[in-house]
């Protein structure tokens, strides 16, 4: 595997609050932070566009200590308002939002990522899935290469889904051999 520059940029200047992720030559944007910290994520611009979106708790059931919650909007901040107030909702603490710099991301790109998303997580087996339902993978457009490559970047292309190296989501959606019922489970954060 080539190796890829990333950038991650603690908003606040600090860790353990709002920190976005870009990987050079990839078009995607990812922000993450602490639900504390929702109010000043929903001004950010990334929160106004289409994305896909993952809310993060501790669960001490679910088998690696995580409950989670995938899902996608026209409009990420508008599904955020309505999570953050919402009851059955109040299991999470953290969330990571993956949206596009470009604003190239569309509707079907983002209920894409969801289906897949959801698909792998609930394969992996390593945490509580919160959704009610597991939508089936949709048909992609037709992307000319130019479009299509910047999902291949990170694998999120038709073949595979892969999650960015770096990503809060990996400890959610990667299969291990490890027992992670006995493990301890660190607060998600950044990998690099």
């Amino acid at each position: 595997m080539a190796g890829k520059q990333v950038k991650l940029f603690p908003v606040e200047g600090t860790p353990g609050g709002l920190t976005t992720a870009e990987i050079t030559n990839w078009t995607g944007h990812i922000v993450t932070g602490p639900r504390s910290r929702l109010a000043e994520l929903l001004d950010r611009d990334e929160a106004k566009r289409t994305g896909v979106y993952l809310l993060l708790g501790d669960d001490p059931e679910a088998p690696a200590g995580v409950r989670c919650y995938i899902g996608e909007a026209d409009e990420v901040r508008t599904r955020l308002k309505e999570h953050h107030s919402v009851r059955g909702k109040e299991f999470w603490d953290r969330l990571v939002v993956i949206t596009s710099k470009d604003a190239n991301l569309t509707k079907s790109h983002c209920r894409y990522l969801e289906a897949k998303l959801i698909a792998l997580a609930d394969a992996a087996g390593r945490s509580l899935l919160d959704n009610s339902t597991k939508p089936p993978t949709p048909m992609l457009p037709a992307l000319p290469q130019p479009g299509s490559a910047p999902l291949q970047v990170v694998g999120l292309g038709r073949n595979h889904l892969r999650p960015p190296p770096i990503s809060t989501v990996r400890p959610v959606l990667e299969r291990s051999s490890k027992n992670w019922s006995t493990m301890p489970v660190p607060a998600p954060r950044f990998w690099v």
